[in-house]
This record gives C-alpha cells, structure tokens and sequence, in this order.
C-alpha cells in the first residue's frame, strides 16, 4: 500500500452554480486525510451584487465524547454563511480563520445565479497516523 505524504498544499477552484439547498461540493478531504482550509476567497465576476452561500457537510456521524457532548449525526450541512453579498467586480472571504475539514467531510458552495462567482480555496491536507 502506498503511504500518503505527511503534508500536501491544493488549491482548488469553482465557477459557482445556482444550486440552493445543499450546494455544490468543492473539496471533500479523502480518506486517511485531515485537511485545514487555509484561505477561502470569492470573486464577483460580474458589475452587480451576488450572494454566496458557503456550507460545511459532515458525511460521518460524530460520536459524543466521554461526557456526552458533541455527538452529531451523519449527512448533516451546517450553513457557515448564507446569502453573503460580493459586491460588483470585487471579491470577499466567506471564512473568518482557518477550519478544519475532517475525513470525507466537504465544503458545498453556491451562487443565487449561475456563473457569477468563483471560489478559491487555499487547501493543507494531512495524513491522518
């Protein structure tokens, strides 16, 4: 079996479609893999507002821990921002720090009008030990 390497930088792009509700997926962490989302920046590219809706989707269920707290179940979006307005020909960060995305969770994305944004997200993966 071929090891994974310890630390890879991606960078991955998306022309964001008009998919409301759960959006469109971006990145998803591969398996055996924990990556941070080190930078998410989004581009207007048009001369009018469009919104942006920004998701994290947890594909997992997540166990509590030994005092019962944080259990989550599986298939779950948690909406980190909704209808986030870019103005005209500008760009803005859906992100305010870093997140971690956990082994086959993902970032969803999606614009209220389809080819008006694009996303860059700036990527660390991981090899889980």
């Amino acid at each position: 079996m071929a090891q994974l390497p310890l630390n890879s930088f991606k960078t991955k792009t998306a022309i964001l479609g008009s998919n409301t509700g759960t959006g469109a997926t971006v990145y998803t962490a591969p398996i055996g893999v924990t990556a941070i989302i080190l930078m998410a920046q989004v581009a207007n590219l048009t001369t009018e507002t469009h919104y942006l809706s920004f998701i994290h989707h947890r594909r997992i269920q997540v166990l509590a821990d030994a005092q019962g707290n944080g259990a989550q179940p599986g298939n779950t979006d948690s909406i980190l921002v909704d209808q986030f307005g870019i103005p005209a020909n500008d760009a803005g960060t859906p992100l305010a720090g870093k997140m971690i995305i956990e082994s086959l969770d993902s970032i969803r994305a999606y614009a209220e009008t389809t080819s008006t944004l694009q996303l860059v997200l700036s990527v660390l993966e991981t090899a889980n030990s």
